[in-house]
């Protein structure tokens, strides 16, 4: 938290308090985290937060360790051991906890993380059947012989709520055969590749930018902003970000040159010669002796 509050600040601290909100609102114990979701915040967080600003704060606690980074490498989800502690804790009350495994990060068989009151309520719910490879989700409750987590599990495994997750995951298994455009460099030393069938379509949104050579921009800068790279999941949302700022400024890198003048010699510093200049709506440069 020290960590996060000085690199950030207070609007950090702000941004902190927001997503755990949402996390708590929404699922309880975890947010799905993908672009969409980083533009939703930056306009409901408002206060100046934009989604580069918001991007960066959410790798600045990855690598705090404020929220778990293979749950979020593996899932795209933000989640973390106390805000599981706190939510199993909250709903004590309830006949039964549903738990998705793949995000589970406590022992159940430690009783500083699971309540001996709370071990027979968790249902685990499974998108796949690997087990998680970091932490052991043994419980009673989880046999093929409680029919409650079994119609719970089926449930789940039809619900379209998770289509989104699913289809990444599948997106991010297929290989693109297309040649490479960029190689974006992340956090943790590897590299995004950059396609150029993803740049054909980035082309189509952006009409009025020269995307190559913004992704090129794009390389440059994490290569020599090591500290401000970004994760491999929040990368998108930092390329769509500075393409769309681009796009709205006309899509064109003005260079430096551009903003002289033509022609510095061919301005006259005579007073006379600056009149018939003005009189024919050129640009005047007066010195500093010569005003009166």
């Amino acid at each position: 938290m020290r960590l996060l509050r000085a690199e950030f600040g207070a609007k950090g601290m702000y941004m902190l308090d927001y997503i755990l909100c949402e996390i708590y609102r929404s699922n309880g114990y975890f947010l799905q985290w993908d672009n969409r979701r980083c533009f939703l915040v930056s306009d409901g967080a408002g206060c100046g937060c934009g989604p580069d600003y918001i991007s960066e704060f959410i790798s600045g606690c990855l690598r705090c360790s404020f929220f778990d980074e293979r749950v979020f490498n593996a899932f795209g989800v933000l989640t973390s051991a106390g805000i599981q502690r706190r939510y199993i804790r909250m709903f004590n009350g309830r006949d039964f906890i549903q738990i998705q495994a793949e995000y589970w990060l406590l022992d159940v068989a430690n009783k500083k993380d699971v309540p001996a009151s709370v071990q027979n309520k968790i249902n685990f719910l499974r998108f796949k059947s690997t087990e998680n490879p970091d932490k052991s989700t043994e419980n009673p409750d989880k046999s093929t012989e409680n029919p409650q987590s079994t119609v719970k599990k089926n449930t789940l495994n039809e619900s379209t709520s998770n289509d989104d997750m699913r289809g990444a995951a599948v997106a991010d298994s297929t290989p693109d055969e297309s040649p490479v455009v960029a190689r974006i460099p992340l956090n943790d030393k590897t590299e995004y590749l950059v396609h150029q069938s993803a740049v054909d379509h980035y082309a189509e949104l952006y009409p009025a930018v020269d995307v190559p050579a913004e992704l090129r921009k794009m390389q440059g800068w994490c290569e020599t902003h090591p500290k401000k790279r970004k994760t491999r999941r929040g990368v998108q949302a930092f390329i769509t970000s500075w393409l769309s700022k681009t796009q709205d400024r006309g899509g064109v890198s003005i260079p430096s040159e551009s903003f002289k003048p033509e022609s510095r010699a061919a301005v006259s510093y005579d007073i006379k010669s600056a009149e018939d200049q003005a009189a024919a709506g050129a640009p005047v440069y007066t010195s500093r002796k010569q005003k009166k």
